[in-house]
């Protein structure tokens, strides 16, 4: 009986939360093995990453491929739902192939059969090919629909600051129940206490554990003064810190206590 390790990846993080993705994946490998009297001995997944980025940036397509140059000749087959999940680039989809073909192994994808001729090579390139076109395109919608969410000075995406929420998934509102805690930063900094005191005390009247690191990033995002970072600009939010007391901690003679 032949052996196989297979390959799964969903981009999104969305995808790795609900898990769908991966599932449906996981299982068309699995009944594809079972179908065709394959021994799958390991599946290996990457979780929100693109299928356009190199193996270096990949740990589970890197860890598959670890498996391979270990066990030369033990494995004939990496087996995939579909070619995009393996490669979403037409030249990272060769280098791939190449790659297995010196662990004498081959790549099989469940939903798309090629041939091993040249019309089964060309097929399987233009599916590679419109499978990077497509994600270039997502790339322009993407960029396009933050363009417009940031002319109009709403939220585009990434990490809600601590002391505000997300609402309508474009529009950020103070949280009243985590404000308070912004708040008692800025407070204790300008009564001199140090980056690990305030988080110790934080820990201690709220807690919730906070590195110091976290403190003294926290003083000095200026999105409590109402300037969220969004592209390289700033959209407008409500402040939680007036503009006096965020530059106080953050004077020179401030910021040299630790």
């Amino acid at each position: 009986m032949k052996k196989a390790i297979g390959y799964i990846r969903v981009s999104s993080e969305k995808q790795v939360k609900e898990g769908g993705g991966l599932e449906i994946q996981k299982k068309a490998i699995l009944d594809f093995c079972k179908k065709n009297q394959i021994e799958l001995l390991e599946i290996f997944s990457d979780k929100g990453i693109s299928g356009a980025e190199d193996i270096e940036k990949r740990e589970g397509l890197a860890c598959c491929f670890r498996r391979l140059r270990k066990n030369k000749d033990e494995i004939q087959y990496v087996i995939v739902q579909k070619l995009d999940r393996f490669a979403r680039d037409t030249i990272l989809l060769g280098y791939l192939e190449f790659e297995l073909k010196k662990c004498h192994c081959e790549l099989l994808a469940v939903d798309q059969n090629f041939n091993n001729d040249p019309s089964g090579k060309l097929m399987k390139d233009i599916i590679s090919a419109f499978a990077s076109f497509e994600k270039n395109m997502i790339n322009i919608r993407t960029m396009s629909g933050k363009k417009n969410k940031i002319e109009k000075k709403l939220f585009t995406g990434g990490k809600i600051p601590l002391g505000y929420r997300l609402v309508n998934s474009d529009s950020v509102e103070i949280d009243e129940k985590t404000a308070p805690i912004v708040k008692c930063i800025f407070i204790l900094r300008n009564k001199n206490f140090s980056y690990r005191e305030i988080s110790k005390y934080i820990e201690n009247t709220f807690s919730i554990n906070m590195h110091f690191t976290t403190v003294k990033y926290i003083l000095s995002n200026k999105a409590y003064i109402g300037e969220l970072s969004q592209e390289k600009k700033h959209i407008p939010i409500v402040p939680l810190i007036s503009k006096e007391d965020f530059y106080n901690v953050n004077s020179s003679i401030n910021m040299g206590k630790n």
